[in-house]
């Protein structure tokens, strides 16, 4: 047989990674039929974020330089640098241009002057809100304002559990984040007790590497803001609750620094490696298209360790609910709001859609749904943590899963008797109890399973 090189191991008798030619494979196939082979396939973060597909039609784009430049702003008319700017001329075709605003909150978008958009999607900075508008004119001297977050109000998605829970909710549970990395020095996570980097690309030549759990260089804001909403502990300057502020927080970074998709190797490794350092939840806010045996694998050996799986059900805008979740022993989440919990223009508007519920209740236009769906969480609009110190809004299945990892916690906390039991019967017990805490809200079974919980 030709040449199989092992990568790396995550244990002794474990998975492991080995790189080998396809002509390899199938005589390692043919030899060893009931050797599994799984591909190494990659996961993406389930923030739900528009993005645009392509250009602009021709007839509406600017030459360089000549674009029309849009400004955004506070309501007090200072600049916001580092907005996110979707800006669609064909929604349907995704057809547009998008970027940041620079330190003049200023952006230049490659669509000519005057053009009216079908949508303008403005994703907010920290401690803002985001803005939506439909047949928005690009005029000259074109201004977006965005509202600041207002942490004293009650309606705030994260309210609607802090206002019930104690303070102390999740006390004595670990949950396992693997995700993006958490900021270990963020005022409202104290509760973070370690971690590990599980990016082989960036440990297998440095050992040391292993303990740069933080957030990844780009786009490795969403990790924090997961934390957060399992278990932000609340200050005198930032008054911000997670669900659960009693837990104790671990990092498990798969997404690389250079800002690219997670690895199936990789996040098994993280699930593997979660449960060894004690957690008692795991929360997956990441997402893929396909079955994975891999984490199949991982998964169904953490909740035979007695350690509960939850994850988002996909952003695709009413797709099947993707991998992992899909999986019938993990929990799979979806995303759900409220119309009155964040302001009426904010970019969480464009977000509302049937179906609707009681309570200014719907289920958020991006996220999937299906059969496998078990609960609904708040997943619009979601206020938590940011990297720096400071916190702001996103919204996904990604910040849905935690809510109800955090719920899970609290649930576990106040349960002896479930804290007493060991294996595949505490994860099981764990899982109906979460089960039971829900209410549905009357958006149908594939939308919601049991319902909101809590």
């Amino acid at each position: 047989m030709s040449k199989v090189e092992v990568v790396d191991s995550v244990s002794v008798d474990g998975p492991k990674l080995v790189e080998m030619t396809p002509e390899t494979e199938l005589e390692l196939r043919l030899e060893e039929p009931a050797l599994k082979i799984v591909p190494l396939v990659t996961y993406e973060k389930m923030r739900a974020i528009y993005k645009v597909k392509r250009a602009a039609a021709a007839a509406v784009v600017a030459q360089p330089g000549q674009g029309a430049v849009l400004r955004v702003e506070d309501t007090d008319g200072n600049p916001l640098s580092g907005a996110r700017v979707v800006a669609f001329t064909n929604f349907r075709t995704r057809a547009g241009d998008d970027g940041s605003t620079d330190a003049n909150g200023e952006i230049r978008l490659r669509i000519a002057p005057g053009v009216t958009l079908e949508r303008i999607y403005v994703y907010g900075p920290a401690c803002h809100w985001g803005r939506f508008e439909r047949n928005f004119t690009l005029a000259a001297g074109a201004i977006v304002q965005l509202e600041t977050i207002d942490l004293s109000n009650q309606l705030l998605a994260l309210r609607r559990f802090r206002d019930v829970l104690p303070a102390t909710a999740g006390d004595g549970v670990v949950v396992g984040i693997v995700d993006t990395g958490i900021d270990p020095n963020h005022a409202l996570l104290p509760n973070i007790s370690g971690g590990a980097n599980m990016v082989l690309e960036e440990t297998k030549d440095d050992p040391g590497e292993t303990t740069d759990w933080g957030p990844a260089a780009v786009e490795g804001e969403h990790g924090t803001h997961v934390a957060g909403i399992v278990g932000a502990r609340p200050t005198v300057d930032i008054d911000l609750a997670g669900v659960a502020p009693g837990v104790t927080l671990r990092s498990y970074r798969v997404f690389p620094h250079n800002g690219g998709d997670a690895t199936n190797y990789d996040i098994m490794n993280a699930i593997d490696r979660a449960v060894q350092d004690g957690c008692n939840i795991i929360n997956l806010s990441l997402g893929g298209g396909e079955e994975d045996e891999a984490i199949r694998a991982a998964i169904g050996s953490a909740l035979d360790s007695g350690v509960l799986v939850i994850a988002a059900a996909g952003n695709d805008g009413r797709k099947p609910v993707s991998y992992p979740a899909a999986l019938p022993f993990c929990i799979a989440v979806t995303a759900m709001g409220w119309t009155n919990s964040f302001p009426a223009a904010s970019s969480e508007a464009g977000d509302v859609a049937r179906p609707y519920g009681g309570e200014n209740t719907f289920v958020g236009a991006f996220s999937n749904f299906g059969p496998q769906i078990d609960l609904t969480g708040p997943g619009v609009g979601v206020v938590s943590t940011l990297p720096g110190g400071t916190f702001g809004a996103m919204s996904g299945t990604s910040m849905a899963s935690p809510a109800l990892a955090g719920y899970a916690a609290y649930l576990l906390g106040q349960d002896a008797t479930i804290l007493g039991l060991n294996g595949a019967e505490k994860s099981t017990a764990l899982r109906d109890k979460l089960f039971g805490s829900a209410t549905p809200l009357g958006f149908g079974r594939d939308f919601e399973g049991f319902g909101l919980p809590g």
